[in-house]
């Protein structure tokens, strides 16, 4: 998948473009659909599988007091764009000045005038252009006086509504990670550097844990996990993953740290993935040390069960 950072770079005309356009955050199974609808339609007119998402979110613009945590930071999400075939991802700045481009600028302008679209991939809540103004019906009948072919794609329905970006922000905060994964088409997943932590882990509690500097904005609720690690040198380690403030130890800070099992080696200063399988249980505050490792031990009892089906060694974290 070819990446263009911005209009500026856009300086090749692809071959019958066919332009898929959102925001995309979270890549889910909503998001999916149109991806391939989009490669469907380019290969079979022999064209160009585009799609266009931008960088910030419209939000972060256009009301950023909502302060709204992204789902997928921007290279997770060109990263998991690129597995569904797409040719080209162009993302485009989101400023004020693109924020008032009215709707038909926006579609003769920059589909016609800029992407020389062939064919348009959109969903069926599609809006474009200053204030949100143009919808599916605009855009259908300026593909008919500008000569290009629309293809809208309904909604993917799960547990009776669709996906949203929305739906699947609520179920990661509320630590419902079974619903993200029908949701997304996989397990929710966070990234970060391994740093020092406050080294209670081995000394104090007899379970070491990797201290992650998180790059992502939407994190589960507090509580422990049974997790699956990637280290990026193709291994998968199962785990057990904490996040909240440590209130045994008064800490008053947010930590993500994870209990790597049966795992002998140095992971500072490293870039890990976690994945997300199953909510353990909630946050806890115990009496006392021995209390706290007493339950941290049945909690990687519990994350042994749940990660049995990786043991023969999956190589990746969404084996069913």
């Amino acid at each position: 998948m070819h990446l263009i950072n911005g209009l500026e770079e856009l300086r090749e005309r692809y071959p019958l473009p066919v332009v898929t356009i959102g925001n995309f955050d979270g890549v889910h199974l909503g998001h999916q659909a149109l991806f391939k609808a989009c490669v469907g339609l380019a290969r079979e007119i022999k064209g160009t599988a585009l799609a266009m998402t931008f960088e910030p979110h419209p939000m972060r613009v256009l009301r950023p007091a909502v302060n709204l945590p992204l789902i997928t930071p921007l290279e997770q999400k060109l990263e998991l764009m690129e597995s569904y075939g797409l040719d080209v991802t162009l993302t485009v700045r989101f400023d004020e000045n693109f924020a008032n481009l009215s709707a038909d600028a926006f579609v003769d302008k920059l589909i016609v005038g800029r992407l020389h679209a062939a064919g348009v991939v959109v969903g069926y809540d599609f809006s474009f252009g200053k204030k949100g103004l143009g919808d599916l019906e605009l855009l259908k009948s300026k593909a008919e006086s500008q000569g290009f072919v629309i293809k809208d794609v309904g909604p993917v329905i799960v547990d009776g509504r669709p996906v949203s970006s929305t739906r699947v922000r609520q179920v990661v905060h509320h630590c419902d990670l079974a619903s993200a994964r029908r949701l997304l088409g996989r397990h929710y997943r966070i990234a970060g550097q391994v740093t020092s932590g406050h080294g209670r882990g081995g000394r104090l509690l007899g379970f070491p844990t990797a201290n992650l500097r998180v790059m992502d904005e939407l994190l589960p609720g507090p509580g422990v996990y049974a997790v699956l690690v990637e280290l990026g040198d193709g291994r998968l380690i199962m785990g057990a993953n904490n996040i909240g403030n440590n209130p045994t130890f008064d800490d008053g800070t947010l930590s993500v740290e994870t209990h790597l099992l049966d795992f002998h080696g140095d992971l500072y200063g490293r870039n890990i993935k976690v994945h997300f399988v199953e909510h353990i249980r909630p946050e806890m505050r115990f009496d006392s040390p021995q209390e706290l490792g007493t339950q941290i031990a049945m909690d990687v009892a519990r994350a042994r069960e749940v990660l049995a089906p990786w043991q023969s060694g999956a190589k990746t974290p969404d084996k069913d």
